[in-house]
């Protein structure tokens, strides 16, 4: 999740970027089995808690697949810009989180594919995962 809290109530988004560091990867390049990573939005939190809940995962977005992240990483970063139909989900008075899934969510072979990222909690400020938000205020 981003606390994005601080940006103003009249800011015009004009333009946001979502990028995430790979740690590493266990198994086969889940890409390759599992197709593309997809980013469900919620204004605020799936739990109404910012920390990692195991109801998040049942918890609806308000956009589902608003982000699509293809297997083209610079430097381990993964980088995806936001539709503009998609900027009306930043919270503008709280938090604004975000959920990853591959397309397909098991390719029924019993082997663990996945890839690690960075997380917000644990990784040093250079790793950390980035919300860049452009805007401006009329």
């Amino acid at each position: 999740h981003f606390n994005t809290s601080s940006l103003p109530d009249t800011a015009v988004i004009t333009k946001v970027t979502f990028k995430i560091r790979k740690q590493g990867q266990a198994g086969a390049n889940p890409f390759t089995t599992l197709g593309k990573i997809l980013v469900d939005i919620r204004t605020g939190a799936f739990s109404n808690n910012n920390a990692l809940q195991l109801t998040d995962f049942q918890i609806a977005a308000h956009k589902n697949a608003a982000l699509v992240f293809q297997n083209s990483p610079v430097n381990n970063w993964y980088s995806v810009k936001f539709p503009s139909s998609a900027f009306a989900f930043l919270n503008k008075t709280g938090a604004t989180q975000f959920r990853l899934r591959f397309q397909i969510d098991d390719n029924n072979n019993g082997t663990a594919d996945y890839l690690k990222f960075y997380s917000g909690n644990f990784a040093t400020a250079a790793a950390r995962p980035t919300l860049i938000i452009e805007y401006y205020v009329p």
